[in-house]
């Protein structure tokens, strides 16, 4: 895994998930907004 510094201020993958209404939301809609912090959570199983 690459050090997670390393990645601050990078362009990140596009893709896109769904929020809490329901809605999907595409991160490139963010494109162009001052800050934006993306938290993934892994569930195990």
């Amino acid at each position: 895994m690459k050090d997670k510094f390393q990645l601050i201020g990078k362009k990140i993958q596009e893709f896109s998930l769904p929020n809490t209404k329901g809605e999907t939301i595409n991160i490139r809609s963010f494109e162009g907004k001052k800050n934006v912090i993306v938290i993934l959570f892994r569930s195990i199983n």
